[in-house]
C-alpha cells in the first residue's frame, strides 16, 4: 500500500494576540498573557468546566492555550510535532474585529500578514484559509489577493455575527465557484459569538421571516449557524465547495444516537418526502450532502468524543456520504481532551486504513483541487 499523505483540514494557530481584549469578562484576555495569572485562571475554569458541565469554560481555557505562544508559526510547529512530516494542515484564520468585543493587540490584517509569512516558509504543508466578513470593506479584493498569494480557500465563522446567506458575499461565492475554490463554514452550536445588540429586525430570519429565538448572545448565535442557511447559498451557487465544519458538533451527535425521531419525521421518511423538519443538525447535513454535489462535512473536534467512531464508521460505509466527510482535529479544541497524535491514532486505529485514508488523504485532495466545475 502506498504511504498516506494526511491532510488535518481543520486547524487554528491564531495567539491570545489576535484575541479581542473584551472576548472575556475582567480583563482576563490581559491577564493570560501572564504566566502567573495564566495557570491560576486556567485551574479555576477546569474546576467549573467540571462542575457545571458548561462549553464556554473550555473555551475560555482555549484561550489561555493560545496566550502560551507568541506566533503562529510557535502553534502550527507543536502541532507538527504529532504527525508524521509530509502531512499538510489547513489553517483557518478568524477574523474577530467585528464581533463587538474590542480590539486586539494584532488586528485580523496583522493575522494575515503572519499567516502568509507561514505559507511562504512552509510551502504545501500550510493550507491557509482566509477567514471571510462580509462587514468588512474591500472583502472581494482582499480575498483575490490572498488567493493569489497562495491561500487554499475562505473560511467562514457566522455565529460572529452574520448570515452565510449575506448578499454581501456572493461576490467571493461566484468567483471562488468559477475557480473550484473551497470554503470551510461553522457549523455547529456553540463556539465564539457576536456580542452585539440583538435587534428586533435581526430576530427576522431574512429568508423565511420566521422569528428567530435565543434568550442571549451565544444562544442568538446558533441561528446564525444553522446548517438550513446553506440551502440558500447552494441553491444560488450549486457548484460552490462547502464544507459544513464540526459535522454538527459533538452535541448533536450525541442527541441523534440518544433520540427516536418525532411522529412527524416517521411519517415524513415513510412517504419519502424530500421537506426537512428540524430533527437535528446532524441528520440536516446528511440529507444536505446527499442532496448537493458539492457539499462536504468535517469531524474537527467532534469526533474528540469516541462514542462516536461507530457512527462515523457507518457514515463512510454509507455510499453518498463516502467521499464527502473529511478529518480534521481542530487545534487548538481538541487538546482539551486529548493530543492531537491520541485524536489522529484513535480515530485511524478504529477506522482501519482504508477508510481513515478515505478521510485524511481521498476526500481532501478532491476537496482542495483547484478548477472550474464541471
Amino acid at each position: 500500500m502506498k504511504s498516506l499523505t494526511i491532510h488535518n483540514i481543520h486547524t487554528h494557530v491564531f495567539t491570545i494576540y489576535h484575541v479581542p481584549r473584551k472576548f472575556l469578562p475582567l480583563n482576563m484576555v490581559t491577564a493570560f498573557k501572564n504566566e502567573f495569572w495564566n495557570r491560576i485562571i486556567r485551574w479555576l475554569l477546569h474546576l467549573f468546566s467540571i462542575f457545571t458541565k458548561n462549553d464556554y469554560y473550555n473555551r475560555v481555557v482555549v484561550m489561555a492555550d493560545a496566550a502560551e505562544h507568541e506566533t503562529q508559526e510557535e502553534v502550527l510547529v507543536g502541532m507538527m510535532g504529532f504527525y508524521p512530516s509530509d502531512t499538510r494542515f489547513g489553517l483557518l484564520t478568524m477574523d474577530m474585529d467585528y464581533m463587538e468585543a474590542g480590539k486586539a493587540d494584532e488586528d485580523y490584517l496583522t493575522q494575515l500578514a503572519q499567516m502568509t509569512e507561514l505559507k511562504q516558509k512552509y510551502g504545501e504543508l500550510a493550507l491557509p484559509f482566509m477567514a471571510l466578513d462580509p462587514r468588512r470593506p474591500g472583502l472581494f479584493d482582499l480575498a483575490k489577493k490572498h488567493i493569489d498569494l497562495g491561500y487554499a480557500g475562505f473560511k467562514l465563522y457566522p455565529p460572529l455575527g452574520y448570515f452565510p446567506i449575506d448578499e454581501r458575499l456572493d461576490e467571493v461565492y461566484a468567483y471562488a465557484e468559477a475557480e473550484g475554490l473551497p470554503i470551510i463554514s461553522h457549523c455547529s452550536p456553540g463556539g465564539i459569538f457576536w456580542r452585539g445588540k440583538i435587534t428586533p429586525e435581526l430576530r427576522i430570519h431574512p429568508k423565511t421571516g420566521e422569528r428567530l429565538e435565543g434568550r442571549n448572545n451565544a444562544e442568538f448565535a446558533c441561528n446564525f449557524s444553522h446548517p438550513s442557511n446553506y440551502q440558500y447559498v447552494l441553491e444560488k451557487f450549486p457548484k460552490l465547495k462547502i464544507c459544513l465544519a464540526h459535522f454538527g458538533g459533538d452535541q448533536e451527535w450525541g442527541e441523534y444516537l440518544k433520540n427516536s425521531w418525532p411522529a412527524s419525521e416517521v411519517e415524513r421518511r415513510r412517504r419519502g418526502q424530500k421537506i426537512r423538519l428540524s430533527t437535528s443538525w446532524l441528520s440536516t447535513i446528511i440529507e444536505m450532502i446527499e442532496t448537493h454535489d458539492s457539499l462536504y462535512a468535517d469531524v474537527a473536534y467532534t469526533l474528540h468524543d469516541e462514542r462516536f467512531l461507530p457512527l462515523l464508521k457507518v457514515l463512510i460505509n454509507t455510499p453518498k456520504l463516502r467521499g464527502k466527510i473529511l478529518y480534521g482535529s481542530d487545534c487548538y479544541m481538541v487538546l482539551l481532551d486529548k493530543s492531537e497524535r491520541a485524536f489522529s491514532i484513535n480515530m485511524r486505529g478504529y477506522l482501519g486504513e482504508e477508510d481513515y485514508r478515505q478521510i485524511a488523504e481521498t476526500n481532501p485532495r478532491e476537496f482542495l483541487a483547484r478548477g472550474k466545475p464541471a
